[in-house]
């Protein structure tokens, strides 16, 4: 988690809790416990000391007392709370393109970068690393061209379809990482030993000691994507012929193994789809792109 990822989460706590202090308006009625002979004894006390029994039977009026009682008491600890955070978010803001070591790490050349070994630490180090070594994945091709993927990328890598491209060429453009194609087995133990390249002499993957790309219980989803400043990963899937019956029924079955291993739609596996009449927009591609991995 990096520093930006960590204001948002201390800006975005400082504004719930502004919200809720707002929402926790002065009373004149407040909640005395008492415990007479150990058992519960509920009395209202006004603002001016008289204090009125509060029958266990009037179930609303005790929700009420209740409810006043204890958000008087969050509502104190929300103050100093949301102060604490502030004092936070003024010293994390300072001095930000020299203490935020993502920052410096745009500003260093390219041709430095591509040189070095990155800690894993920054943004662009992790996502080197994950793009490398991706432990969940072992692919089944090697980016060449075949008689099934024969549509090239901006990044090299034949897909299957016209779409496939839009969405690969868009997350290269917005320098989102991604593995087209993984053969994916949770239970799989990944060999590093065995490294896997593409014609590029980059790493796309390992093999496995107890995995077979083609096994019939093997996942292919279409991508394998990372969020560089979260570090979630993703699986998306494209379905591309929804007004073919045949098509939905082999991708249902396929679709609905993901599932059990263990993904949610919305949540760690997205979803595009299209049909002859309703084609996939650039839009529909970015809309996905800026909610979940930008």
């Amino acid at each position: 988690m990096n520093k930006t990822v960590i204001t948002e989460i201390l800006e975005k706590t400082a504004e719930e809790l502004d919200s809720f202090i707002k929402t926790v308006h002065p009373s004149d009625m407040t909640l005395n416990l008492k415990m007479p002979n150990g058992k519960p004894a509920f009395y209202c006390r006004f603002k001016d000391g008289r204090q009125v029994y509060v029958n266990q039977s009037d179930t609303k009026q005790i929700q009420e007392l209740a409810s006043l009682y204890v958000n008087k008491k969050l509502k104190s600890a929300a103050i100093i709370e949301k102060r604490q955070l502030e004092v936070c978010l003024a010293v994390l803001e300072k001095d930000p393109d020299k203490s935020d070591i993502d920052k410096v790490m745009e500003s260093i050349p390219a041709v430095i970068k591509e040189n070095a070994v990155l800690t894993e630490l920054t943004e662009e180090g992790f996502a080197r690393k994950w793009q490398e070594s991706n432990g969940l994945t072992k692919r089944r091709r090697k980016n060449a061209k075949d008689d099934y993927h024969k549509y090239e990328t901006m990044r090299g890598d034949y897909v299957g379809s016209k779409s496939e491209v839009m969405i690969a060429d868009r997350l290269f453009q917005k320098g989102i990482p991604y593995v087209y194609e993984p053969a994916f087995n949770p239970s799989a133990t990944i060999d590093k030993t065995d490294v896997m390249y593409d014609d590029f002499g980059n790493i796309i993957g390992y093999g496995s000691m107890d995995f077979d790309p083609w096994d019939s219980d093997t996942i292919h989803p279409d991508f394998q994507v990372l969020n560089r400043r979260t570090r979630k990963v993703y699986f998306w899937e494209h379905l591309g012929k929804m007004d073919d019956p045949d098509y939905c029924k082999r991708n249902f079955n396929r679709f609905m193994r993901i599932i059990d291993a263990g993904y949610t739609i919305g949540e760690d596996l997205l979803v595009t789809h299209e049909d002859s009449r309703h084609p996939l927009l650039p839009q529909s591609i970015d809309e996905i792109i800026d909610k979940y991995l930008k």
